[in-house]
């Protein structure tokens, strides 16, 4: 069991590797899509939809491989506190971010100015989001 553990463990830091590398990633490719020209834009848009797609993927990762760890290890959440309830429900947001940026960024890539003004400032926000995961993440199992 503990293999089996400390290999779950890996995929889940590896997926949150890949989540991360996205969200910190997709700001920077957004906020050139309002720059470009029609030409160029389908292929920025090809680029975070590729992107994109292998976020979602490590969501699902994430989010299968997270209470799976904590079962194995723990057996419930019973006792982890506020740190953990605060993770939970950051985890809820960057989801709702996620799905947000995705029709943003089809928007955008269509040539919707308002959205390409919009997506630097939820790649902020994702990245708070992503960080601040992190750090309760760190404060309930750490």
């Amino acid at each position: 069991m503990d293999i089996a553990y400390s290999l779950l463990l890996w995929l889940h830091l590896v997926s949150l590797a890949v989540a991360g590398a996205t969200v910190f990633g997709m700001p920077v490719i957004m906020s050139n899509m309002a720059g470009v020209g029609p030409d160029i834009r389908p292929r920025v848009g090809a680029i975070a939809k590729r992107l994109s797609m292998l976020s979602r993927g490590a969501l699902v990762v994430l989010l299968i491989s997270g209470p799976l760890l904590v079962w194995l290890k723990y057996g419930s959440v019973e006792g982890f506190g506020i740190w953990f309830t605060i993770k939970m429900l950051l985890v809820v947001l960057l989801i709702g971010l996620v799905v947000f940026s995705g029709i943003n960024g089809k928007r955008a890539q269509s040539g919707d100015a308002a959205a390409a003004r919009r997506a630097p400032m939820i790649g902020v926000v994702s990245m708070v989001t992503f960080l601040l995961i992190v750090a309760a993440a760190v404060l309930t199992f750490g």
